[in-house]
């Protein structure tokens, strides 16, 4: 006689024995055993819950929680899993653009790698990006110099499997260097630095910043090479576009809130000529620093980040493996994350436990 409405109820679907209750999402769509299965990872917080994304054909059926002891048990949201809907949205960007004309994706790279040459750059990273992007971000702001900013998305957490924190992988910008400190939730700084003349090509990686104390009247102030999946109003600004792939259509890592590395898989392929960011990005260094080298793959790249990345040190991409692995915070484990006691997190237990395998 009590309604089974809540954010975790999908879960008894998950669990059933015989399999008499459905998802109305996806009852009658097609029978689980002509789905492909692949590891990913929920984007929802930084929880990081393990998940199978199930696919036929291109297209995302339904996404269900993979067991993982150490992160979500074998438990997700409700919520998350219906995140993949996003990718079949009419707003999805799906042209390299150079002044509002369609390019290649290495035409793009070169313009934005010209653009930010000419110095007076600021990098408006994001959280949701992946570690391997973050890290090409991080190249991309020392050779030009840039200043970086990165915003915080926060909201209520249940104290299950939804953080407080909103997005994937703060942490993993927090090691990559991008910043230091936990972010603010606005760009009021960038916006000062705007209005000074002392910014005025921007990189923006998929952050909507008129949201963020950006004004869209300073935004005529600067020229933008913006990466991003979806249109909204930096898009439709920028001098340079770059279309990116959802967490669905490439692969790549996220450090969650108990700086746990894990690694997603390509589940299903992205718009037709769209090539995931972190190789145009690398296509962006090879040309900010004028040299010939060709693209690498992701185990290449994981050698270049093992070596340069202290807190990533010695770590293969391979070794990451489907249960991913915990990385050491070092200095960064007293930083004032937003994040409050869930599942499988309590950060005065973890803060304890980490300090005593420093001094084992």
């Amino acid at each position: 006689g009590k309604d089974l409405s809540h954010n975790y109820s999908l879960n008894t679907v998950d669990i059933c024995p015989v399999g008499a209750l459905t998802s109305t999402d996806f009852r009658f769509k097609m029978r689980v055993w002509f789905l492909k299965r692949t590891n990913s990872i929920c984007t929802e917080s930084s929880v990081g819950a393990n998940t199978t994304v199930w696919s036929r054909e291109g297209k995302i059926y339904r996404i269900t929680p993979r067991r993982n002891d150490a992160v979500n048990d074998t438990w997700m949201t409700d919520s998350g899993r219906g995140l993949f809907k996003e990718i079949e949205s009419d707003e999805r960007l799906t042209n390299y653009t150079v002044d509002g004309v369609h390019k290649t994706p290495d035409e793009a790279a070169a313009a934005a790698a010209n653009l930010l040459k000419a110095g007076d750059v600021a990098l408006v990273a994001s959280a949701h990006s992946s570690v391997e992007e973050q890290y090409f971000y991080r190249q991309i702001a020392t050779a030009t110099g840039a200043k970086v900013f990165i915003v915080s998305h926060v909201g209520e957490a249940d104290g299950i499997l939804l953080s407080e924190d909103r997005s994937p992988n703060l942490r993993g910008a927090i090691l990559n260097g991008l910043t230091d400190a936990v972010p603010g939730c606005d760009l009021s700084g960038l916006a000062r630095a705007i209005e000074t003349g002392s910014v005025k090509r921007l990189i923006v990686a998929g952050e909507d910043i008129t949201q963020l104390g950006v004004s869209a009247e300073l935004l005529k102030q600067v020229e933008i090479v913006y990466f991003g999946s979806h249109a909204n109003r930096i898009s439709q600004v920028a001098k340079v576009v770059c279309p990116s792939l959802s967490v669905f259509e490439k692969e790549g890592s996220f450090v969650n809130i108990s700086f746990r590395l894990q690694k997603f898989a390509s589940a299903v392929p992205g718009p037709r000529g769209i090539l995931p960011d972190v190789a145009v990005l690398e296509r962006m260094v090879v040309a900010l620093s004028d040299e010939n080298t060709e693209p690498s793959g992701m185990d290449a790249l994981w050698q270049q980040i093992s070596a340069s990345v202290e807190a990533f040190a010695g770590i293969s991409w391979r070794a990451i493996g489907t249960q991913g692995v915990a990385v050491n915070p070092g200095r960064f484990l007293e930083l004032d994350y937003s994040e409050t006691k869930n599942l499988k997190y309590d950060p005065v237990a973890f803060k304890v436990a980490q300090v005593e395998l420093a001094e084992a």
